[in-house]
């Protein structure tokens, strides 16, 4: 069966579908009996070279025309933002067209309205694309795993955040390095801000949240903090202390008191899984009732991982139409609102760096005050310093609750011995 494919956007993962099924379209349908023909790509500049054949492709300057092409059975939306995609994918539903994007943000956003529309049309929308790159988490979570209820999901989800924090920590680079190189390396935008601020992560926990917990997931619902105020001398104590620092996102589903939803930066043991995906590698790990714990790896960004899995949902679609099977709501339709967690409910071990006047009696004064705060002590390490005037004081609590630390962290650092303000990172 043949099933024709409009492309819009062929920048980098655009011109990655069209190769994949340039050189593959031969081995799909060996496996699959699914002809995959690229129809139509649209584009507001084709001039530059992306090394990929077009012959033989329509070629459009606006998306919306290609989406008019009644020729076109599955659109493939790989523009980037929010309003004029979503423009594009609703009126290829109302065109009758199945959808498959690469935008997590779209679908963290507009999700619901998008999977509206589209159970009311009988059609499917693929976003395996959007979280982990290549990873087939959400075919997991919606397949795999639904016989399970699954309790925890976290991970690392963004590929640039991940490649800065490995240079960090095995090359001594400062933040700015990193971030130049992975710019250099193409595995950072020229506008790094959704990668470095948690924004990007934040966008895939929620599609992930929404689909693991059967819940619509507001981004307001989600607590997004990003590394890009972690410093490398907190990297280094880290590792001294049995850590690295890795930006991880998590999503738990605590019963009757609801669901948590946050991304931040965090220290995670050395002997954990996650303390080991280096680079531009993600890792999703995934805890439920019956499979238990479950890891998921691989690349999370780039042209040929993210290619991979388009393609992947467009031949899913592709068997769905050869079959005429019934589509079936992406969001099943016994979801139902939850309440999520303040993030000032959460609990977590913490690492407080102080900088602190070597003076008798602060290191009681501070201690006296984190045990006002409910905060229990599990060690303390007081580094030397080339500063006479002040030292850098390391401590790792027990468990405790966000509120109580921010609070006690304040009250500490109104303290006329503390010089600079408090460093405070969440330990896994």
């Amino acid at each position: 069966m043949d099933i024709r494919i409009g492309v819009v956007g062929f920048g980098t993962i655009g011109s990655g579908v069209v190769d994949l099924v340039a050189k593959n379209s031969k081995v799909i349908f060996e496996k699959t009996g699914i002809n995959l023909i690229i129809h139509a790509v649209a584009d507001l500049d084709f001039s530059s070279d992306r090394g990929v054949n077009l012959d033989g492709i329509k070629k459009y300057t606006d998306g919306i025309e290609l989406v008019n092409d009644s020729d076109i059975d599955i659109v493939i939306e790989l523009v980037g933002g929010i309003d004029y995609p979503l423009k594009l994918v609703k009126e290829s539903l109302k065109k009758s067209r199945h959808i498959v994007s690469a935008n997590k943000a779209l679908f963290a956003k507009s999700g619901p309205e998008i999977y509206t529309l589209a159970a009311e049309k009988g059609l499917a929308v693929g976003i395996e694309a959007s979280v982990a790159g290549g990873i087939p988490i959400i075919k997991s979570i919606k397949e795999a795993l639904v016989g399970n209820n699954i309790q925890e999901i976290r991970g690392i989800i963004n590929g640039t955040s991940n490649y800065i924090m490995t240079k960090m920590t095995e090359e001594g680079k400062t933040f700015d390095e990193a971030l130049k190189k992975a710019q250099e390396l193409g595995l950072a935008e020229a506008d790094p801000t959704l990668d470095v601020n948690g924004g990007d992560a934040s966008h895939k926990i929620a599609i992930l949240a929404a689909l693991a917990f059967n819940t619509p997931v507001l981004m307001s619902n989600v607590y997004v903090e990003g590394i890009d105020r972690i410093n490398l001398n907190d990297v280094k104590y880290a590792e001294e202390l049995g850590y690295v620092v890795k930006l991880i996102a998590i999503a738990k589903d605590r019963g009757k008191d609801g669901i948590e939803a946050r991304v931040h930066p965090m220290l995670v043991p050395m002997d954990n899984q996650l303390a080991g995906i280096r680079n531009e590698f993600n890792a999703v790990f995934v805890r439920s009732d019956y499979l238990g714990d479950a890891m998921f790896t691989g690349r999370g960004a780039g042209s040929f991982p993210t290619a991979s899995a388009v393609v992947a949902d467009i031949v899913d679609i592709g068997i769905k139409m050869r079959d005429h099977v019934k589509i079936a709501p992406f969001i099943s339709p016994g979801s139902k609102e939850r309440n999520f967690i303040p993030f000032g409910d959460t609990q977590n071990r913490y690492y407080l760096h102080f900088t602190t006047a070597d003076k008798l009696g602060v290191l009681s004064k501070i201690t006296g005050i984190l045990g006002d705060h409910r905060i229990s002590i599990a060690s303390v390490i007081q580094k030397e310093s080339d500063d006479q005037s002040s030292v850098p004081l390391l401590m790792m609590t027990h468990e405790a609750k966000e509120s109580d630390i921010v609070s006690a962290v304040d009250q500490i650092n109104s303290m006329t011995e503390i010089s600079k303000k408090t460093v405070i990172i969440r330990a896994l």
